[in-house]
């Protein structure tokens, strides 16, 4: 860890234990660099990230005191803004009431906002979230996979004090934690699958313009690999967010590109579900004719004629999980790095065995 956060935890533990009291001023930064052993400029950055998170004030002139936490929390907001891709469809509904139930637990209200995974409807969410008086952000990405133009907008709220959790994925030039499903685990144990019940012919349906579907392709690729599988490259069909409205004008790519295979490893289930509508118009069925493996484990999973192999999404844990960790980043506990929920398979009658 970075020496000036190191510091910083350091002091955080001397306030809450007591050793500093609420209204008292801390020792001089002359004083605090003799006795950590640590430059000015480390104290000063251990300073500033401590009154970031509301354990201290510094005063010009005078120095920095020790904010009583209790009466300072009954003056602050409430409201956490939720926000992501979609909200009354997939996996949405069951993350939002994780994060619903810790909320109203602690008293804290949820304000919820979507963006529909598009950049310029996330723009118009943070540039509302930076009017409001908030105290905390849950967000979900958009676009992850690609660069995004709306960092600026989320180091605004950085600058002003807003702590933010990102949810599936992140943006890696931001500072900020994420919780999610370790999604190249989940992307290995779906092509391992079928790898184990005899396919080598094997290929991938992956989502681009998301961190989620390049994520899951390097666990396709790094499984193959380690069996010596060398990845097909042509066996390999990417889709966008706008593809996904409608597979149709990728029809003829999916029937060439995936049809040479005996089985396949798709993005999530949703995509999963249009491609066997796809080969099912077309006389192929799964899994006689073509095997298919899929991720999150959702109620498509289990709702069309076949049921689908998928590797399981936490769903609800994750909300609950994520809102956990945002109240303690809210608190200045300081909590470490990001997250991951190890995936587990839910094996259905997707998978005809070659073996």
């Amino acid at each position: 860890m970075v020496k000036y956060k190191l510091l910083a935890e350091e002091l955080r533990q001397k306030i809450t234990e007591g050793i500093y009291l609420p209204g008292t001023k801390l020792p001089p930064e002359i004083r605090l660099q003799e006795e950590f052993q640590v430059s000015r400029q480390t104290v000063r950055n251990a300073l500033e990230l401590l009154e970031q998170r509301g354990f201290v004030r510094g005063r010009q002139g005078s120095g920095t005191y020790v904010i009583d936490r209790e009466a300072e929390e009954q003056k602050k907001s409430r409201r956490i803004a939720v926000v992501t891709t979609y909200v009354d469809n997939y996996i949405f509904p069951r993350i939002i009431q994780g994060i619903e139930q810790v909320l109203s637990m602690e008293g804290f209200q949820m304000q919820i906002a979507f963006t529909s995974n598009q950049i310029w409807k996330e723009e118009a969410v943070l540039r509302g979230l930076l009017e409001q008086d908030l105290r905390g952000i849950l967000i979900e990405t958009a676009k992850s996979a690609l660069p995004n133009p709306n960092l600026p907008l989320y180091r605004e709220l950085q600058k002003k004090g807003i702590p933010i959790l990102f949810l599936n994925s992140r943006y890696p030039e931001l500072d900020c934690p994420m919780i999610s499903l370790e999604d190249e685990a989940a992307g290995r144990m779906g092509i391992e699958y079928l790898l184990d019940h005899g396919h080598r012919q094997v290929g991938g349906f992956f989502k681009l313009d998301d961190g989620q579907g390049v994520r899951r392709y390097q666990g396709f690729v790094n499984a193959l690999r380690d069996r010596g599988i060398r990845p097909p490259e042509g066996s390999v069909l990417w889709f966008d967010t706008e593809d996904a409205l409608d597979f149709g004008p990728m029809e003829e790519q999916i029937l060439k590109r995936l049809g040479a295979c005996t089985g396949i490893l798709c993005y999530n289930d949703s995509a999963a579900a249009r491609l066997m509508e796809i080969w099912k118009r077309h006389g192929i069925f799964v899994p006689e004719d073509i095997s298919l493996v899929s991720i999150d484990d959702t109620d498509l999973a289990v709702l069309g004629d076949v049921g689908l192999t998928s590797v399981h999404h936490p769903k609800e844990k994750l909300g609950e999980k994520a809102a956990k960790h945002l109240l303690a980043m809210i608190r200045g506990e300081m909590p470490g790095k990001s997250y991951e929920f190890l995936p587990y398979l839910a094996e259905r009658n997707s998978v005809k065995d070659l073996r």
